[in-house]
C-alpha cells in the first residue's frame, strides 16, 4: 500500500509540469528575472559654484561639468539620456551649448538645434498628469487633478527650512523642491514616503530626464523668440507614444509640452469611425481619457491664449485594444 501511494505521488509530481503547461501556466523558474522597476532617472542642476551636476536616482555614477560660462548659466534642459543643454544670456540668440554626462565633452549647438524653453526657473505647479504642488507657509502640499487627494509632501521642521517649488519629474511621479537660501535640493514621489535630498546647495535650476518620458523641462524646438513664440508654438505629444496601446475603458493621460504665453489647451480626439468624440479645454498640459471601445483613436492639440487658438500641433495616435 505505501508503495502504491508513493508511486502515485511521484506520477503526480512528475505530471504537475505538463498539466500545467497544458492549462496555458507555465511552471515556475525559481531563477527566472523579475521584471525591472521604472527608471526614475536622472537629475541635472546647477550646483552653488555655478557648475551643472547630475545624480541618477537609481544609481550610478553621479557627475559634475564646470563651462566656461560657469556663474552665468541660467537655464538647462536634457535633450537625450547623456547630454544637457545649457545656456547664458550671451548665448540665447547664438546658440545653446552641451554636456556629454558620458564623456564629459562641452559642445556647441547651432541655433536650430539649441531649445527653446521660456518657462525654465518659474514654479512649474501642474505635472503632466494634471496633479499640483503649491507651497503654503513653506509645506509643499499636493492637490491630485481631481481635487479628491490633498496632502503635505514636505514640510519645515528641525534643519529644514522653508520649501519653495523647482519642477515636477516628466512623467509625473515625483517633484524636486528647494529648500532656504542654499537651494537645497529634495526629491519627493508623487505617492508619498521618504524624501530624499539630492544637493546641499545649488542655485535652484534644474533638469529631470526619465527614460521614455522625455525631460522637463520640455526642449521644445517649435517656439521661436519670445514676442512670437506663443503665436508659433504647436504643442508636441508626449505621451503615450505613438500607437501604444491602451485598454479600452480604462483611463489614460494625454500629455503634451507646454507653450509659453498659453492660458490653455485644447484638446480634440477623434474615434475610430472619423468622428470627433472629444474637444475639451485645460489648463494643464494633459488631459485623462478613456476609450470607450476597441479602435485606434487620434488626438491633437492646440495652445489657446484667452478664446484665441493657435495652430494644432501633430497628431498622434492611440490604440485601445
Amino acid at each position: 500500500m505505501r508503495r502504491r501511494r508513493a508511486l502515485r505521488s511521484l506520477l503526480a509530481c512528475a505530471l504537475l509540469p505538463f498539466l500545467l503547461a497544458c492549462a496555458g501556466a507555465p511552471p515556475a523558474s525559481p531563477g527566472a528575472p523579475r521584471p525591472a522597476a521604472p527608471d526614475p532617472g536622472t537629475i541635472a542642476f546647477v550646483d552653488a559654484e555655478g557648475c551643472i551636476a547630475w545624480v541618477p536616482l537609481a544609481g550610478g555614477q553621479s557627475g559634475r561639468a564646470c563651462p566656461a560660462t560657469r556663474g552665468r548659466v541660467s537655464a538647462i534642459t536634457w535633450l537625450d539620456a547623456r547630454t544637457i543643454a545649457y545656456v547664458t544670456p550671451e548665448l540665447a540668440r547664438t546658440g545653446w551649448r552641451a554636456v556629454r554626462t558620458d564623456t564629459g565633452g562641452d559642445i556647441a549647438l547651432a541655433p536650430a538645434e539649441s531649445p527653446r524653453i521660456y518657462q525654465v526657473g518659474a514654479p512649474q505647479f501642474y505635472s503632466v498628469l494634471g496633479d499640483r504642488i503649491d507651497v503654503e507657509a513653506g509645506a509643499a502640499i499636493f492637490t491630485s487633478a481631481d481635487g479628491s487627494a490633498r496632502r503635505t509632501l514636505l514640510a519645515p521642521g528641525p534643519g529644514r527650512a522653508a520649501l519653495a517649488m523647482v519642477t515636477w519629474s516628466p512623467d509625473g511621479e515625483g517633484a524636486v523642491l528647494a529648500e532656504g537660501a542654499a537651494k537645497a535640493l529634495w526629491v519627493v514621489a508623487r505617492a508619498g514616503g521618504e524624501p530624499r535630498r539630492i544637493a546641499a546647495a545649488s542655485s535652484g535650476i534644474v533638469s529631470w530626464f526619465v527614460p521614455n518620458a522625455g525631460a522637463m523641462p520640455h526642449a521644445d524646438l517649435t517656439c521661436t523668440l519670445p514676442g512670437e513664440s506663443t503665436w508659433r508654438c504647436e504643442p508636441q505629444p508626449w505621451q503615450p507614444a505613438e500607437g501604444q496601446a491602451a485598454a479600452a475603458g480604462e483611463e489614460a493621460v494625454l500629455a503634451w509640452s507646454a507653450c509659453p504665453g498659453a492660458t490653455g489647451y485644447e484638446l480634440e480626439i477623434t474615434g475610430p469611425g472619423g468622428a470627433v468624440i472629444v474637444s475639451r479645454i485645460s489648463a494643464a498640459p494633459a488631459q485623462r481619457f478613456t476609450p470607450p471601445a476597441p479602435g485606434a483613436y487620434t488626438w491633437r492639440v492646440r495652445s489657446r491664449i484667452g478664446s484665441a487658438p493657435g495652430p494644432w500641433g501633430p497628431p498622434r495616435t492611440l490604440t485601445a485594444q
